[in-house]
């Protein structure tokens, strides 16, 4: 971050808050304090009227008011995303609120990054379960989220969404080094994105690849490289994400399954986090879809596999490693 933006949102952050110290504004920016000093004597030259108090911190004395702050087309994407994933998680009328909040960002943004959400609004899914973060598991298990292995639940390691969004709305095509489930290497791909679709805990994006000559689920998190091409593909000859979403077998009936094995079953079947660990076995959950890599995995072996039904089907295997 250049030092004007980070001069402005020192500003910013000062209207969010009562009182802001030094040591915190130098850890958010991750900066010296005498770097924050220096920045806060330049608000102060420019007629900001901010207070100190030794031992509590700055603050903005009272009546001082900003005019209403834009945003930049990857703050109004981000919060756009966010809806999103809050579609299951909030209650109609607090869904309802951020979609207003949501609407007053779009109507103070340039016309043509309205245009640019409105564009990647068509490009966006997230499936429709209750649980989408893993801190929900870690919760269920009665665990500490944001940490790995045995002990819970590890943050999502997606990469790439800035880069995503944009190529989506281009039509840009992407060269990406994909590793598939179960294996170390990587190979190098050529793909149209179609759409991000989010489920079993991470974004997946959706794109038609060349190398494979059919349409592909790419988990973010299992690209290793990503290089936009200046190359473009026209809109109308691809599926719309809906398009291939309704094409998938049983989309429909599409439900949850929960899968539990071994933690050396795990590794054959390509599962990283985030997994919960129940019972010294590997908990993952995902929708219930011939697509999915882990599922073709498992259909591969042997299993046996129990059914319970409960508030909706869920099905637990216990998976066998492969014969050698």
């Amino acid at each position: 971050m250049n030092r004007f933006d980070r001069v402005t949102s020192i500003l910013l952050l000062l209207q969010t808050r009562s009182v802001l110290t030094a040591r915190f504004l130098a850890e958010h920016f991750q900066v010296t304090e005498r770097t924050i000093y220096r920045d806060i004597r330049t608000l102060e030259n420019a007629g900001v009227p901010i207070g100190a108090e030794a031992g509590v911190g700055y603050f903005l004395e009272k009546g001082y008011r900003l005019p209403p702050v834009s945003f930049t087309l990857d703050e109004a994407a981000s919060l756009l995303l966010g809806e999103k994933l809050l579609v299951s998680s909030l209650d109609a009328s607090s869904l309802q609120d951020f979609k207003q909040a949501l609407n007053k960002v779009r109507a103070v943004i340039d016309s043509a990054d309205t245009d640019y959400l409105s564009s990647l609004d068509t490009d966006l899914e997230v499936f429709p379960t209750g649980s989408h973060f893993p801190i929900d598991a870690a919760h269920e298990e009665n665990q500490e989220p944001g940490v790995s292995g045995a002990q819970g639940v590890a943050h999502s390691g997606d990469r790439w969404l800035r880069e995503c969004r944009g190529a989506l709305v281009r039509r840009q095509v992407i060269e990406i080094g994909y590793a598939s489930t179960g294996s170390d290497s990587h190979t190098a791909r050529l793909i149209e994105p179609i759409g991000l679709f989010y489920y079993s805990w991470h974004w997946h994006l959706i794109a038609w690849c060349r190398l494979r000559e059919a349409y592909r689920d790419f988990r973010l998190d299992r690209i290793q490289s990503f290089s936009l091409q200046s190359e473009q593909f026209a809109r109308h000859s691809r599926l719309t994400l809906q398009e291939y979403l309704k094409q998938r077998p049983g989309q429909e009936e599409l439900q949850e399954v929960e899968l539990y094995f071994s933690t050396e079953a795990a590794r054959f079947v390509g599962l990283s986090v985030p997994s919960v660990i129940v019972d010294s076995s590997v908990k993952h959950r995902e929708p219930r879809s011939g697509a999915s890599p882990v599922l073709r995995s498992v259909n591969q072996w042997e299993t046996s596999y129990e059914a319970h039904i409960c508030q909706s089907v869920v099905v637990v295997l216990e998976a066998r490693l492969p014969p050698g």
